[in-house]
């Protein structure tokens, strides 16, 4: 199979008696004959992470529309001298067709054909029978699976009068080629993010026109079949193309050259996929054809509106997760408890923790329209009957849903005292100071720490009756190491000022197999000039609120995952002029940067 920027599959040759063969041969065939318009079927990713963002306007302004709070804020050396204005942030090198990721691809198969699992094979999910997601290209078996799920989705559409009408609009009448004609302009606008050239629209008619060989018999039905899964097999399907060539307004701060600046339908691809992780809705589709996404207010205004639709609170739950670590491998690993030291904790508590955080954090973001100081510092809890007993909560007043909550404010401030994180960063049968520590230093701070030896990561940790806590076993297992400075500097302290949480995230002050007082004061250092003793949890919630690198790292972290690549220098610089009091407008003012709006040319 050819990969890269080359077509899917082989060309087609003359007429035959297709309807012989495998059906995903037939529509492996026909994408091949599509290709001379489209681009490749290359696994391109712009490196990691889901989501890739939108955008077209002069780029990077001072001030938002008016009213609006926030904006790029002045961080040392970004501002131009004796102006308001920040300094150019450019615009990286990124692959111009990056793969849909799996959750882009299932919530686009959601919000075009209104299917979200499969079944023809037992209510899975689509992606599930995808490759995982990575970088590099296309293989045999993953182009495979795309053709597999193209095949039972499109059967299933036709199937079904209720999700039928989102691939026809029109009733079929005769041989029903008029209508389908009207479907492969309409549904093709859809499905490809852009109107079809007069050149796809022929190759799509030919399908029509071939539909003796095609088919078994030629009905209306079999040939919408083939069409459907022809659409969701070609790579403007897969792929979120950027292939504008039109040069933009905004110039390279490094060599003076313009960039490219997204056309309409690319913007609006951005802007749908950076904020709903999916395809544009009409509105969004109508904007671009209207050519109505091209400056820093329509693109404002648009962004706006779409954090107030619903499939913004699910990708704000996405980048959360991907912010605290939340990933499956690791829920799996968390739920591996000590049944006898800590009854009542499984699988299902564990899920019921994991959506609390869901609804922390869109409580934060949505409804209170909070800060990334609120995050923090809320007590914000949702309990249910399972998970009460774990804070310390009568579980008879609860019952299987999650109920809202105001925690005890000295005990439970902000995400990280919650039971996803605690239990996900943790042992089976003890705390992990060291991976707690770890995670809030890099993930939460930003400070760029080593990763461990393999003489420090394989250190035992010691045992004998004269440790009383597991902080005092942990002392002693990284003090005689290479990277004990780091450790002992860095790493430990955050990591036991939350001792006074276990392995699952409840609230102890004594070790459950000593009965010694848990200690967890500590000298906590967050660069290397701040050394702030820190007497409990609350104390370090309300620091680390107020530290300017968590805000840096917090907004970082967005720009790198709305984007979905590797943090880049770039991407930095835009992250660190993006400021709200609000995280709704934080997240809104990303459309202000010229890499949301304009490509740079070259190979990354």
């Amino acid at each position: 199979m050819a990969t890269g920027q080359r077509s899917c599959v082989l060309f087609v040759g003359a007429a035959r008696p297709w309807h012989r063969l495998p059906r995903a041969v037939v529509v492996g065939l026909l994408v091949n004959h599509l290709a001379g318009s489209l681009l490749g079927c290359g696994r391109t990713r712009e490196d990691q992470n889901p989501s890739a963002p939108a955008a077209g306007s002069p780029g990077i302004a001072s001030g938002g529309p008016a009213g609006t709070p926030g904006g790029f804020a002045a961080n040392g050396g970004d501002y131009y001298p004796d102006t308001n204005l920040p300094r150019p942030c450019g615009v990286p090198v990124t692959s111009q067709i990056p793969l849909l990721t799996n959750a882009q691809y299932d919530r686009t198969l959601r919000d075009l054909l209104g299917i979200t699992k499969l079944t023809a094979f037992d209510g899975l999910a689509p992606s599930a029978l995808l490759a995982p997601d990575g970088d590099g290209q296309l293989t045999e078996a993953a182009w495979s699976a795309y053709m597999k799920v193209a095949e039972a989705a499109s059967a299933q559409v036709l199937a079904d009068p209720a999700l039928r009408g989102h691939f026809i609009a029109c009733t079929p009448t005769g041989d029903g080629t008029e209508c389908l004609r009207e479907t492969i302009v309409r549904f093709g606008r859809r499905a490809f993010r852009r109107p079809l050239t007069d050149a796809e629209v022929a190759r799509f008619q030919k399908i029509l026109e071939q539909r003796a060989q095609i088919t078994a018999t030629g009905t209306v039905d079999e040939i919408a079949e083939v069409l459907l899964q022809t659409f969701l097999v070609s790579p403007s399907f897969l792929q979120r193309a950027e292939t504008s060539e039109i040069l933009s307004e905004r110039r390279d701060p490094e060599d003076g050259r313009p960039f490219f600046a997204l056309s309409s339908t690319e913007l609006a691809a951005r802007l749908s996929y950076t904020f709903w992780g999916s395809m544009p809705d009409e509105a969004l589709d109508q904007a671009a054809d209207a050519n109505a996404l091209l400056t820093s207010d329509q693109l404002w205004d648009q962004a706006t509106r779409m954090l107030r639709d619903e499939k913004a609170r699910d990708l704000v739950a996405a980048f959360h997760r991907f912010y605290l670590g939340l990933d499956p491998l690791r829920a799996q690993i968390a739920v591996n408890r000590d049944p006898a030291l800590f009854p009542g904790f499984d699988s299902a508590v564990l899920a019921a923790a994991n959506d609390e955080v869901d609804k922390f954090f869109d409580a934060i973001v949505f409804e209170q329209k909070g800060s990334i100081k609120d995050l923090f510092t809320s007590p914000l809890g949702f309990v249910n009957a399972r998970t009460a007993p774990f804070y310390g909560l009568d579980p008879a007043q609860f019952g299987s849903e999650l109920r809202q909550v105001e925690l005890d404010a000295r005990q439970r401030p902000g995400f990280l005292t919650r039971l996803a994180f605690l239990a996900t960063y943790a042992y089976p049968a003890r705390t992990a100071p060291i991976l707690r520590g770890a995670f809030i230093q890099r993930n939460i701070v930003g400070l760029p720490l080593p990763p461990p030896t393999v003489e420090c990561a394989n250190a035992p940790l010691p045992q004998g009756s004269q440790f009383h806590t597991n902080r005092e076993r942990v002392d002693a297992q990284t003090s005689g190491v290479p990277c004990a400075r780091c450790h002992e500097t860095y790493l430990d302290p955050p990591g036991f000022v939350l001792e006074s949480y276990d392995a699952v995230g409840a609230w102890q002050t004594v070790e459950a197999d000593t009965g010694a007082p848990i200690e967890t004061a500590a000298d906590v250092r967050f660069d290397d000039t701040k050394i702030v003793h820190i007497e409990d949890a609350s104390e370090l919630m309300k620091k680390l609120s107020e530290l300017a690198e968590v805000g840096r790292t917090y907004r970082r972290r967005w720009v790198s995952y709305a984007f979905g690549r590797s943090p880049n220098r770039s991407d930095e610089c835009v992250a660190d002029q993006l400021y709200s009091d609000d995280i709704q407008t934080l997240f809104v003012w990303l459309t202000r940067a010229d890499s949301f709006s304009n490509r740079k040319r070259g190979t990354p």
